[in-house]
């Protein structure tokens, strides 16, 4: 089974498709992961087709059998800041990997920024009307493409509702941590396989972590 993410730093952060293999083959799925990132990436910048990473999806995709899962990441403001920028990226880059022969397309949905994070007050935003913001345009821009949803901004939500979700944000308030990259993997796992894995050695946090990630995923 070969699974293609294409996104930013929020991907590539602790190698989100990595953590995702592992956890996936430790439950006999039989993947290949593989990845299209670079830092602060649009998805509309893959519409020049003279930029470097366009290239390189172009030869991910002409170079592999069809992918059975595309995962898509936007920058993590612009699908609350600018649907229609957003969006329009979001068509391309998925109209793309399709021709190309991808049986599912889903988006990764990505979280509000940590509630202390400098950002949100230059925005006006708070934790939570990002969260709602983000949610809001990834599900309406997933209806109308006929794509996916991992809500993995729903489940960092549920951890800062409760006022103990600070262990999954790196230090900049904004990236993930190694659990918040664990948490978006079991969410990936459960939108592709519809099941909770069996075997979680490949998460490497501590057992009670573990448990309440895992409890957090719906």
């Amino acid at each position: 089974m070969n699974i293609l993410f294409i996104g930013n730093s929020y991907t590539y952060f602790h190698d989100l498709p990595a953590v995702f293999a592992a956890l996936a083959n430790e439950n006999g799925k039989g993947v290949t992961a593989h990845s299209v990132t670079r830092g602060g990436r649009k998805l509309c910048q893959f519409m020049n087709a003279e930029d470097d990473a366009t290239k390189e999806l172009a030869n991910v995709l002409a170079d592999n059998p069809p992918f059975d899962a595309v995962f898509l990441q936007e920058q993590s403001m612009l699908p609350y800041r600018d649907y229609d920028a957003f969006f329009g990226g979001a068509k391309h880059v998925a109209e793309a990997v399709r021709a190309a022969g991808a049986k599912r397309v889903c988006f990764y949905v990505t979280w509000g920024r940590r509630p202390d994070c400098p950002t949100l007050d230059e925005m006006g935003w708070t934790h939570d009307t990002m969260t709602a913001g983000l949610h809001e345009s990834y599900f309406r821009a997933a209806e109308a493409l006929s794509m996916e949803c991992a809500d993995v901004g729903a489940a960092f939500h549920r951890f800062v509702s409760a006022d103990n979700g600070d262990f999954l944000y790196d230090p900049d308030g904004s990236h993930p941590s190694y659990a918040g990259t664990a948490l978006a993997a079991l969410v990936m796992y459960k939108t592709i396989f519809g099941e909770m894995p069996e075997k979680t050695e490949a998460i490497a946090v501590e057992q009670e972590i573990l448990k309440t990630l895992l409890a957090a995923v719906e």
